[in-house]
């Protein structure tokens, strides 16, 4: 059997739309790009054909999604030499797991993933960014890494330290480590203070993205300044009340739920409503199972607990950052485990190589793998 998606009639700003909603796999990289397409006034034209399909069915199945999608990509290849046999290769793994690498000062990795998006001319974004005003020692040491990078490092330093590997960089390696630790351990749901404001700043308002976080993706808006995500989970199916979710903190503990018109609801939520868009909150490796519910209670809590979260806040902070240190050391560990027989596989990318062949039309820039933050914010402006 097809894997199957539900569909929801939504108002957005006083116009109607029919959106796909998540299914048991979360938050995938193929709803929150479809999304995008189906609600932003920029892409209404180019994704007609999407648009048709979703409009007349309560499901849409995986594969009128991917044959839909390919023909508007083999289409509309803005300039782009694409085989849409290739896409319909391809973008299945939007739904299964896309593989990509956010780099610490707000891009990501170069690749065939990316190209994907620009495909479709659509922004992908992600808030997972070191500080350099507030700690430029850090910044220095962070934000030359990708996640997949910081990986590495780690390893290398528990080479180091527990079997006299030898490195010619080794006292670089340790002084990365410990900076590249303490950060994984205090942004354990992939988002940042610093990389909130980054996203309001680097979204036009009014302007949609697809936004990366604690590997789950979500259709992101910036409205009247502030930052919201689309709320996909099924369990809301049914309620045309909600439609956003505001995104106002890294923890959840600051967000909630509106209107398509972005009027704030006041329906109490219930228990089965902790669902996939709270869950992605613990999936981090780094996070603390404990304090992935503890944020949903604070979700859930209401405007009643705000007062008593703020008051423990520095104690918490306190509690959550020795538990994600725990973490990270034991993320450490195992990872050392696992690169004693291969060493070097660990940080390859799946069929990477493979992958950029395929689609070398869509890759023929990487210069966006180093570039400093300042430039980056220049560049970056999602429109």
């Amino acid at each position: 059997m097809d894997v199957s998606f539900l569909t929801k009639t939504v108002q957005i700003n006083g116009n109607q739309f029919k959106i796909l909603l998540q299914n048991g796999q979360g938050e995938c990289a193929l709803i929150a790009l479809a999304n995008v397409l189906l609600i932003s006034p920029v892409h209404a034209r180019y994704a007609q054909e999407l648009s048709s399909l979703v409009q007349k069915k309560e499901t849409v199945t995986l594969n009128e999604l991917v044959q839909t999608l390919a023909d508007m990509g083999a289409q509309n290849a803005n300039g782009m030499s694409v085989d849409r046999q290739q896409l319909i290769q391809i973008l299945p793994q939007l739904y299964s797991g896309l593989n990509i690498n956010p780099e610490f000062n707000g891009s990501f990795e170069d690749g065939m993933e990316m190209s994907i998006f620009r495909l479709y001319n659509v922004g992908i974004v992600h808030g997972w960014i070191i500080d350099g005003d507030n700690d430029p020692s850090a910044y220095e040491h962070v934000s030359k890494y990708s996640y997949m990078g910081a990986q590495k490092v780690l390893v290398q330093s528990y080479e180091i330290q527990k079997n006299k590997a030898q490195f010619g960089n080794a006292e670089q390696i340790q002084s990365d480590a410990t900076y590249l630790k303490s950060f994984l351990a205090r942004s354990a749901t992939q988002l940042t203070d610093y990389g909130l404001s980054h996203l309001r700043e680097i979204l036009v308002e009014r302007s949609y993205a697809v936004l990366f976080r604690n590997d789950h993706f979500c259709t992101l808006y910036k409205n009247n300044g502030e930052l919201f995500t689309l709320v996909t989970d099924t369990t809301y199916r049914n309620r045309k009340d909600i439609t956003w979710q505001s995104l106002k903190s890294v923890n959840g503990s600051q967000d909630s739920y509106y209107t398509g018109n972005f009027i704030p609801t006041s329906l109490e939520r219930t228990d089965t409503t902790a669902t996939g868009q709270n869950e992605s909150y613990i999936s981090n490796p780094f996070s603390d199972q404990n304090a992935g519910r503890v944020a949903s209670n604070q979700v859930n809590s209401g405007a009643s607990g705000v007062q008593q979260i703020e008051d423990d806040e520095e104690l918490a902070r306190r509690l959550q950052e020795q538990e994600d240190l725990r973490a990270a050391n034991n993320m450490q560990n195992g990872y050392a485990n696992n690169s004693r027989n291969h060493p070097r596989e660990r940080f390859e990318r799946p069929d990477k190589h493979s992958k950029k062949n395929k689609f070398l039309s869509f890759n023929e820039s990487n210069d966006g793998k180093n570039r400093k933050r300042d430039k980056l914010k220049k560049s970056c402006t999602i429109m």
